[in-house]
């Protein structure tokens, strides 16, 4: 199975967590950290590996962050860089961590190809007028 590392600002990856555990069941091998105040980018980098050894069980693991350049990105983007097998996507939502959940027992490729796909499809426009 394909490990999940959720890496936000605040509380935002144990909401997302919490929330696709609400809706989906109990998720194995995925981990929420929160970027929290006072907290530095070495620290954060230095639990991100901790939580990719603890999810990656030889299937690799796909790391989603908040924000595209923000400090859970960067430090996420060092350890990427320096492990095979991981993917990074930032832009983390709800409809996107919802939709790798029933494909986690498939390839990185095509796990990390549901969660972009789920995350911009979940992206809409409510318009009325349609």
């Amino acid at each position: 199975m394909v490990g999940v590392v959720i890496v936000a600002h605040g509380c935002f990856a144990s909401a997302l967590l919490t929330t696709a555990e609400q809706i989906a069941g109990k998720q194995e091998q995925v981990i929420a950290l929160d970027f929290t105040m006072g907290e530095n980018a070495a620290e954060l980098q230095l639990r991100i590996k901790d939580a990719i050894r603890s999810v990656d069980t030889g299937r690799g693991a796909v790391i989603l962050v908040d924000l595209l350049g923000g400090s859970p990105y960067q430090a996420a983007a060092m350890v990427v860089m320096q492990q095979p097998g991981i993917e990074m996507i930032a832009g983390a939502n709800m409809a996107m961590l919802l939709e790798i959940v029933p494909v986690r027992n498939d390839t990185l490729m095509n796990v990390t190809y549901a969660a972009l796909k789920g995350g911009h499809d979940g992206i809409r426009n409510f318009d009325i007028m349609k």
